[in-house]
């Protein structure tokens, strides 16, 4: 926006505030700014353009300005997948277009969007009717609200998760946990554990230890277990499986 009124050149944060927009067209498939203020537009020229996104900018989503909401019928891309996201990465869209609108110092570093995508990611959870990836949004269990699959409709019954420090990885049939949550950040060479069914049993589900360390489980009755490279453990809440330098907490 600085740059729109003519009061600042490119820099990083400019550029911060560009890689948030272009963040937004990518997960929302719309402009963050263009909401009903750009529908009241009759001719879009540059004095038009000016006020849209340099001298009154509105974020559509703003919690305290509803002034430029999107418009169902025109605005139905950002209506439909800014409902789809878990609040984590709404609140980092919010802040980067309200606090980091007004504020240059204020916006969203590149070091926030990467840890917040690869959380993303490990929130992804599956319709068990219709099959889609869906996401595990904790504001939702916190607040007693069921995940409603956003194709089907269909209630989605979340699988076991695996709490590590501050991280929380959904434990699907796909699953797989990398160096990276074990404290070694943003190493995803090689999978250190996989979700694996049982041989005998599909209805149970283990983790597979792919590491070359032993793991020790201590078992919701206290009872202690060692998982060695090539074996699984059984995926049951409230066991803690401790990797070494770190330990996680498996929760239904």
């Amino acid at each position: 926006p600085e740059i729109v009124r003519r009061e600042a050149l490119p820099s990083t944060d400019t550029d911060l505030f560009s890689l948030a927009v272009l963040l937004f067209y990518m997960f929302m498939l719309h402009h963050p700014l263009e909401g009903l203020k750009e529908t009241k537009i009759h001719c879009f020229d540059l004095p038009a353009m000016e006020q849209l996104y340099g001298y009154n900018p509105v974020f559509i989503f703003d919690p305290h300005d509803d002034s430029n909401r999107p418009v169902p019928g025109y605005h139905d891309n950002a209506i439909i997948y800014w409902s789809i996201y878990p609040q984590f990465i709404r609140d980092l869209f919010i802040k980067a277009f309200t606090d980091g609108l007004r504020d240059p110092k204020k916006r969203v570093r590149e070091s926030e969007w990467r840890q917040a995508f690869i959380q993303l990611r490990d929130s992804i959870i599956y319709c068990g009717h219709c099959g889609l990836e869906n996401f595990y949004d904790a504001d939702k269990l916190k607040n007693n609200r069921p995940h409603i699959c956003w194709s089907c409709q269909a209630m989605i019954q979340l699988p076991f998760r695996i709490r590590i420090g501050r991280m929380i990885v959904m434990l699907n049939h796909d699953t797989q946990l990398f160096p990276h949550h074990l404290g070694k950040l943003y190493d995803f060479t090689a999978p250190i554990a996989a979700v694996t069914r049982h041989p005998q049993n599909p209805n149970v589900w283990g983790l597979r230890n792919l590491s070359q360390e032993k793991w020790i489980v201590t078992h919701s009755d206290r009872r202690i277990s060692e998982v060695f490279p090539g074996k699984s453990v059984t995926l049951s809440p409230n066991i803690k499986i401790h990797f070494g330098k770190v330990e996680g907490e498996i929760r239904w």
